[in-house]
């Protein structure tokens, strides 16, 4: 999508043309024919410039809290996490005004160390079960760390510390103080299947995690 289709989705969204309604459906619909295999990585985004704050009343229910800039994270180095605790654990980082990608992100500090997947926690596993999976009693699955408003994750998590990060082009470790790990395998035979289409979760031949991880200063990071 061009950048002026852009900003014609972000007035849509936040109901700003007089047929903003008809336009998402048909920019979904546009979107949607025009795709093929998608990866579920997301490499570009935009955040709010905190120094251009947009007021309550001009945003709409769901527009971003300031003036859009772009973001292009730093490639990331393990000297800048280990060593960091963890102060907070979610798994909704990310907004496309409407709802969110699911990206997962830890807060260390006043950063945040972001996983830019879609649905990063059914990608992900903690102490070897999956930090979220939906349909795991549909599969015979163990329940995953994180099921609707019941976090047992974050009770365990907060307080350690970064000890060491693995970071390969389709493969992840994060190691913790207190014992536990987070893993992303390259094989995606332990990852949950898309419900939709019921192919498996696995990455695409440009995929990178090495561009998908990365520190941000907000979790409001648009999509």
């Amino acid at each position: 999508m061009t950048g002026f289709g852009k900003y014609l989705v972000r007035l849509a969204i936040g109901g700003k043309l007089p047929f903003s309604r008809q336009f998402l459906a048909w920019s979904s619909k546009r979107q949607l024919a025009d795709m093929g295999p998608m990866s579920s990585m997301r490499y570009e985004f935009e955040i709010p410039d905190p120094s251009q704050p947009i007021p309550d009343d001009e945003r709409g229910a769901v527009g971003p809290s300031g003036h859009l800039i772009p973001f292009v994270p730093n490639a990331l180095s393990v000297e800048q996490v280990t060593g960091r605790q963890v102060d907070e654990l979610l798994t909704y980082v990310g907004t496309y005004g409407m709802g969110g990608p699911g990206f997962f992100g830890l807060r260390l500090g006043e950063e945040w160390l972001v996983v830019a997947i879609w649905g990063a926690g059914e990608w992900m596993v903690a102490d070897g079960i999956l930090i979220q999976d939906p349909f795991f009693e549909d599969y015979g699955r163990p329940q995953p760390w994180i099921t609707g408003d019941v976090d047992n994750l974050s009770p365990n998590l907060v307080g350690s510390k970064i000890t060491s990060l693995e970071l390969h082009q389709r493969s992840m470790r994060i190691s913790f103080s207190n014992g536990m790990s987070f893993a992303i395998d390259e094989a995606a035979e332990n990852r949950p299947i898309f419900e939709g289409n019921k192919k498996p979760r696995e990455f695409l031949a440009d995929d990178d995690l090495r561009e998908a991880v990365f520190l941000a200063p907000t979790t409001e990071i648009w999509v």
